[in-house]
């Protein structure tokens, strides 16, 4: 089972996955195994398959049975140290499949972690907001001791600059107020680790009616000091946090809102963006736990060796 760290709404191939899941409940985890089984054999599958879920409450969804394999497909394998395409082969040709050659249900001793990759810096005018149509052009994987790890070693290889300690932070959310305060815990674990933070004047209000202290930028279009725009040139912002009202790509119509000007204007100044609150709230982890992320890089065989299971 993967699990997207970002909400629905966010198209599978540009979503952040991780193997095991981190949030779904082992109950949840068991009745999606169990719709699964059901599912396959109502459509009598013999070969490869996958099955998008969406949980809302800890009730499971069903959103579409794909009778084919995907890019997830070496992904899972390469995790699970089961080789996913070779049986999926065997029930296709009708062979017999040995049951020590599945994968067990338990927990590997790693956690792997997939990230997509992106070319907004090359494609003049895209804006970097996700949604359902795919925009990603490759994607990374990588395998850590715990998810934060993996998840760390993921984003660098995705060429994403993990802001430095004590470094810098643009906030910017859209909408009303209650929708702001949803990245209130985000910010105060930032300015808790040492960041300064920086905020648009509406979230701005927001953060320091809910006590954390946060200096503020004029948006690009208002052309007064300080300015976003001033800050991102001189590299004096390290993450850039806005969260449009949709998650949604801009539409000629609202190409030129603020939102947009300053997601392009970080792209152009290569500052990371991030446009969700789910993806944040991960790399908050990771920040917390920087100084333990990345420092044991072992090979997959090593991995692999570890699995009680040893199939791949």
């Amino acid at each position: 089972i993967m699990e997207h760290v970002e909400n629905a709404g966010v198209h599978s191939g540009d979503a952040t996955m991780t193997i095991p899941p981190q949030a779904l409940k082992p109950e949840v985890q068991e009745a999606i195994e169990a719709c699964t089984i059901s599912i396959v054999k109502a459509l009598n599958i013999h070969g490869p398959y996958n099955i998008q879920y969406l949980i809302k409450d800890d009730v499971v969804n069903v959103i579409e049975c794909n009778l084919r394999a995907s890019r997830s497909t070496p992904f899972v394998s390469k995790t699970r140290g089961v080789n996913l395409i070779e049986l999926a082969t065997l029930a296709m040709l009708g062979k017999k499949i040995n049951g020590f050659d599945l994968s067990p249900m338990t927990l590997a001793p790693h956690v792997g972690v997939k990230v997509p990759q992106f070319s907004f810096m090359r494609l003049s005018g895209a804006d970097p907001v996700l949604g359902v149509e795919m925009l990603s052009t490759g994607e990374v994987a990588c395998l850590g001791k715990n998810f934060s790890d993996a998840f760390s070693k993921a984003l660098q290889s995705a060429e994403f600059t993990i802001p430095p300690k004590e470094g810098s932070v643009l906030i910017s959310v859209g909408g009303n107020d209650e929708r702001k305060k949803r990245v209130v815990p985000i910010a105060k674990a930032l300015a808790d680790m040492g960041f300064k933070i920086y905020a648009t004047a509406n979230t701005a209000k927001v953060l320091n009616a809910n006590e954390v202290s946060v200096t503020l930028l004029h948006k690009i279009k208002e052309e007064v000091s300080p300015n976003i725009a001033d800050y991102l040139q001189k590299r004096k912002i390290d993450l850039v946090i806005n969260v449009p009202m949709a998650n949604r790509r801009s539409t000629m119509s609202d190409i030129i809102t603020d939102g947009y000007i300053i997601r392009r204007q970080a792209v152009e100044f290569n500052v990371p963006v991030i446009t969700n609150l789910q993806l944040a709230e991960a790399l908050v982890e990771v920040l917390k736990q920087k100084n333990q992320n990345g420092n044991s890089i072992r090979s997959l065989n090593e991995y692999m060796d570890d699995l009680p299971w040893k199939q791949w």
